[in-house]
């Protein structure tokens, strides 16, 4: 973002508050827990999304009658949703690496946790890696993820001031 210089600036606030500094945020700091349960509809809106439609996501087909599952890349929002609400941050995800260790049904309830795991500054750039692990009813792990975030897009020298519009904060919905 710039001023009306056009000097690059960082926002220090938005319709959330205070936008989270790289200083506050510290690792081992845990992720606000979340309980998340994936519904038909989530499904379908991910194939969509994806324009995957692959037999054991879409319902009625002959591998999904009874064991219709999700697609592994639907538990990408769920920690960064986890992310938003423990740090009021934007920026852009500059790495995600996920590992899959069962499927993800309808109507099963996951339960993800995570914490912050590393901090670093790179070419006058902010960045935070975090991971997150969901485990189902019974315990068992069903996806672990770890993602890198940069903070913002302009060089950390550039002044934080003013207030944004907000793009952060989106309904917590497939």
């Amino acid at each position: 973002m710039t001023d009306e210089t056009n000097t690059a600036v960082r926002i220090a606030e938005d319709s959330f508050g205070k936008r989270a500094e790289f200083d506050e945020i510290e690792i081992g700091a845990p992720l606000e827990t979340m309980e998340w349960v994936v519904t038909d509809e989530d499904i379908e809106k991910q194939c969509r999304i994806d324009e995957d439609y692959h037999e054991a996501y879409v319902l009625g087909s002959s591998l999904a009658d009874d064991e219709r599952v999700a697609p592994p890349q639907i538990q990408y929002r769920p920690p960064r949703w986890m992310l938003t609400r423990t740090y009021n941050v934007r920026g852009v995800f500059y790495k995600w690496e996920f590992e899959s260790f069962k499927a993800i049904r309808p109507g099963e309830k996951i339960t993800v946790t995570g914490e912050i795991v590393d901090k670093w500054i790179k070419n006058e750039r902010e960045f935070i890696k975090f991971e997150a692990i969901g485990h189902d009813e019974d315990g068992e792990k069903v996806f672990s993820t770890l993602r890198t975030h940069v903070l913002d897009v302009v060089e950390r020298s550039a002044p934080r001031e003013g207030s944004g519009i907000d793009s952060g904060h989106k309904p917590e919905k497939i």
